[in-house]
């Protein structure tokens, strides 16, 4: 995680860079929204790798002498077989054809999405 974390950090550091510079040159909203939406995801997956190496330290690949055998183990929790991520493909869709047939639409896909996330939670914690 120690490397991943530099990447992204480093992606935060790029788009900020390039923020500035595009805001000096260009005159337009839309490139300095989508640089600043770079800055805001970028920063999103440095934080997660920083939360994630601070509470369980480095990684096997991330110390110099490992080796394959170090990775060994359990990986993590994986569902099992659900219609869940139909669901919330549905809930998501829902979302999306929100914008062309009307709200109603919008508050059903929310709806749907947000119950199958608070399930999916659920089942994960437990």
């Amino acid at each position: 995680m120690n490397l991943s974390r530099r990447i992204w950090v480093g992606g935060v550091v790029h788009f900020a860079f390039f923020t500035v510079v595009y805001a000096i040159v260009a005159d337009e909203s839309a490139g300095l929204t989508l640089f600043a939406a770079g800055i805001v995801f970028a920063g999103l997956l440095a934080g997660w790798t920083s939360v994630w190496w601070r509470r369980h330290g480095d990684m096997s690949s991330d110390l110099p002498e490992a080796d394959a055998s170090d990775a060994a183990g359990p990986v993590g929790v994986f569902a099992s077989a659900s219609l869940r991520p139909l669901a919330l493909g549905a809930g998501m869709t829902g979302i999306v054809l929100g914008v062309v047939i009307g709200v109603w639409m919008t508050l059903v896909g929310l709806a749907i999405v947000a119950s199958q996330v608070a399930l999916l939670v659920r089942d994960t914690d437990s």
